[in-house]
């Protein structure tokens, strides 16, 4: 992910002549939606359940989010991890992220820190726990216009607490409108 994102900056800062004078890192509000792929690990922090090595779900993810400046973005983000064997099962995360930009143009690499309520019930458990996730990552978002971004992000969480020993990697595409 890191080659990923130095091939970014590299690339983008070669194409900021030619970019158009777009306004992409303008402060407002924005919303952004994802869809995309979990990798979970759980353990035995779930009496009944079995442990879980590294099991895809589908995941969904909803934000809403204001750009405070040119290098910052604050967002309140709902992720749903609907497990592999039914949607009773699963993780649902709803937290605030700070979202940190390496670069103003076109071509927006950035990294993302984030904490979140975290509602997990792996397949076997008989009750839901709840307690506290935290998210690391890292993305980037291509403007399509001054409005429109397109993007990818992966992110690694993880739960503390009633909900330690379960962990998730992330991949989404997403699609942001800014106001």
């Amino acid at each position: 992910m890191i080659l990923l994102l130095a091939a970014i900056s590299l690339l983008s800062v070669s194409q900021a002549a030619s970019d158009d004078e777009g306004d992409y890192s303008r402060s407002g509000a924005y919303v952004r939606g994802g869809l995309g792929a979990a990798w979970i690990s759980s353990s035995t922090s779930f009496p009944t359940a079995p442990s879980q090595s590294w099991v895809a779900n589908p995941e969904i993810q909803l934000s809403l989010g204001w750009r405070q400046n040119e290098r910052l973005a604050l967002e309140a983000e709902f992720q749903w991890v609907p497990s592999h064997e039914g949607i009773s099962n699963g993780s649902w995360l709803l937290g605030a992220n700070g979202k940190f930009f390496l670069l103003e143009g076109r071509i927006q690499p950035y990294i993302v820190l984030g904490a979140y309520g975290y509602w997990a019930k792996p397949p076997g458990a008989r009750d839901t726990e709840a307690d506290w996730g935290f998210k690391n990552g890292a993305g980037f978002d291509f403007y399509l216009d001054d409005d429109w971004a397109v993007g990818v992000e992966s992110s690694f969480i993880w739960g503390v607490g009633k909900v330690w020993r379960n962990y998730f990697i992330t991949t989404s595409v997403t699609t942001t409108y800014r106001f």
